[in-house]
């Protein structure tokens, strides 16, 4: 029988736990496919219209499909000034800012004034069905993390026909 030393167990963890990142290096640009690491280079990312966004702001699938249950990760850009106003989300939401500044708030109502501006690198952590809302400053990127099925819910959907008309709404 084969013992162990307490330093070979740490060592076989500790490269069992790097094993699956060196897997990310493989290539499949299947943006669906969860069985295969997923390499992407920024400039293969295709950005199309947000829908049920007002105009401006734009969404690139990195892998997941959004509508089943399966795990996501989406981009997206946001021009100067655009607001999103109180939505929830049913499942937990996580964003980390690539670019820009992401401004968030909880609530039911914008308030600028009570809102957590973070910038590149910063990190939010939404639940499930927890009221929000994001404002950004100067063209900002985020990266959305996430559970499928992926859905939004306006708190008050009347507040998004002025921003369907005219999204520049900065002092």
């Amino acid at each position: 029988m084969y013992i162990l030393s307490k330093k070979s167990v740490i060592l076989v963890t500790a490269f069992s736990t790097l094993l699956p990142t060196s897997l990310l290096r493989a290539t499949d640009k299947s943006p669906s496919n969860t069985s295969k690491p997923i390499i992407t280079q920024q400039a293969d990312m295709k950005f199309k219209a947000a829908p049920a966004l007002p105009p401006g702001a734009k969404l690139s699938v990195v892998r997941g499909d959004i509508s089943k249950p399966v795990p996501y990760t989406l981009r997206m850009e946001l021009p100067d000034c655009y607001i999103i106003p109180p939505h929830w989300h049913t499942n937990d939401e996580e964003v980390t800012v690539l670019s820009g500044t992401f401004n968030v708030g909880l609530g039911d109502k914008i308030d600028k004034t009570q809102s957590t501006a973070l910038a590149a690198g910063g990190f939010q952590l939404v639940p499930g069905k927890a009221n929000h809302y994001v404002w950004s400053k100067g063209t900002t990127v985020v990266q959305l993390d996430g559970m499928g099925p992926r859905d939004t819910t306006f708190v008050n959907p009347k507040e998004l026909i002025p921003l369907f008309k005219s999204n520049n709404q900065c002092p």
